[in-house]
């Protein structure tokens, strides 16, 4: 099993020599069998691990894994960074499942741990199995060749170097190594649709109908990955071409070259543009959309509009196909802040709370933001985004204007004038939750942190 995922990660070109790869580790079979190879592998291709476990407290077990996780790196001589949050707390507050509430916090978190760390990568724990229970899940749901692909091994700062091999091979390889692990008995529960499809549905076809259901599922995953690829390299070409205008909270297409399109490739460039005006993910803009949206280039006549969902209006005037998105009007906002002390921010509908400690009592968990206490300028204010705003992105060499951190951070428009920075006059020490400035970053000289929660009403 070791050569084989040796030979995948060198042939997906996922970690390179001199790399730091931060590693999800639950605790659970996948991610132990994960930690023991990648840490066999470290030293042949030159890479170092950094273990982060998120406990979501959702379960009675969640305290002892995450200190079964702490203890198992420390005798390993692993580095590992615990987090704690209340995920039935933050879905609540932001209407989401439990399931995609705990998703969130827990990418949110590793992409924490990497800038601050100036890790390279982040490595997950799917397999095989998982692979083909995501393509029968986006079958299930509907989907196109993207869907089909299932779980891409690597997916911008995303690795996943199981996927060379199945879970019967993983439950080999730890019951060989005698690698202890824990058990979610959650993933047991018939309440999840992802649950269902892997204890019934698949045991069922392959049973029933092919034996090699998982491996065939896998291959089709392939095929979809590797003609997706074509299919995006082609589309971003015409991309290019009838681009017309690309501004904040506007794009402007051109109508005739579309109409000359095979219709894949007018659908992508519609997903790409409403994707760009509104945020968010790809899977959140529907077929019936992109449909509406193609049927206008074949109107006749001018001033043809559609008003689509999260405020995007799409309209033809003559040659061009003009996708823009109305932009919230926030009043412009500014709180003196106390220390220690805490501040409701009416624009975020939560408290901020602010307190010093010495760096070797300080705990992370909760926390949003953490700054060498010294090096600040006093009074400090939570504020809105201005004109002009300059910051030092903690890891980046020089400065940059925020507007552009926000583009670059993809940071849909509709949100930019709600973040809250934290500054002194014109400095900017960070972007809460997000971001510390290079300026006011901790480092090995620090005595005194500035420490910031959030919490809600």
């Amino acid at each position: 099993m070791l050569s084989k995922i040796e030979n995948f990660i060198r042939q997906e070109k996922m970690i390179l020599p001199g790399e730091k790869v931060i590693l999800a580790l639950s605790g659970g079979p996948d991610s132990m069998a994960l930690l023991s190879v990648l840490r066999e592998l470290a030293d042949k291709i030159g890479f170092m691990i950094i273990a982060a476990h998120l406990n979501h407290g959702l379960r009675e077990e969640a305290d002892e894994e995450a200190r079964f996780v702490e203890d198992y790196c420390r005798l390993q001589g692993i580095p590992c960074y615990v987090k704690k949050e209340d995920i039935k707390e933050i879905a609540a507050r932001r209407k989401k499942s439990l399931e995609e509430a705990g998703r969130e916090e827990r990418y949110r978190f590793f992409r924490e741990l990497k800038k601050e760390l100036s890790a390279h990568r982040i490595a997950t724990a799917h397999h095989k199995d998982d692979l083909a229970e995501t393509v029968l899940h986006h079958i299930i749901r509907g989907t196109g060749i993207k869907g089909l692909r299932g779980i891409m091994p690597v997916n911008g700062d995303l690795i996943r170097p199981l996927l060379a091999v199945t879970r019967r091979e993983i439950e080999a390889y730890l019951e060989q190594k005698g690698i202890p692990y824990c058990i979610d008995q959650s993933n047991y529960e018939p309440v999840y649709l992802r649950n269902r499809i892997r204890h019934e549905l698949i045991p069922y076809l392959r049973e029933e109908f092919n034996p090699r259901l998982v491996e065939a599922l896998c291959q089709l995953a392939y095929i979809a990955r590797i003609e997706n690829e074509v299919l995006e390299e082609e589309a971003s070409k015409y991309w290019q071409e009838a681009l017309r205008l690309k501004e904040e909270g506007k794009i402007v297409l051109d109508v005739p070259l579309l109409s000359r399109l095979h219709p894949a490739y007018q659908h992508r460039i519609i997903i790409q543009a409403l994707k760009e005006i509104r945020g968010g993910e790809e899977g959140d803009i529907s077929l019936k959309e992109v449909m509406e949206v193609a049927g206008l280039l074949g109107k006749t006549g001018s001033s043809r509009v559609l008003h689509l969902s999260g405020g995007v209006k799409v309209n033809k005037a003559y040659q061009e196909l003009i996708i823009s998105r109305k932009r919230e009007e926030v009043e412009p906002y500014c709180y003196q802040v106390e220390i220690p002390g805490e501040i409701y921010v009416p624009e975020q509908d939560a408290f901020y709370v602010f307190s010093v400690t010495d760096i070797d009592k300080l705990d992370k968990n909760g926390v949003i933001a953490y700054l060498d206490y010294e090096r600040l300028r006093f009074p400090l204010f939570i504020r809105s985004r201005r004109p002009g705003d300059i910051f030092r992105p903690r890891g980046l060499k020089g400065s940059k204007k925020v507007k552009d951190f926000f583009i670059d951070e993809k940071i849909p428009l509709h949100e930019r004038d709600k973040i809250p920075l934290l500054a002194a006059e014109d400095k900017i020490y960070a972007i809460l939750g997000i971001r510390v400035a290079e300026e006011a970053a901790v480092n090995n000289a620090t005595q005194k942190v500035l420490v910031i929660k959030k919490r809600g009403k």
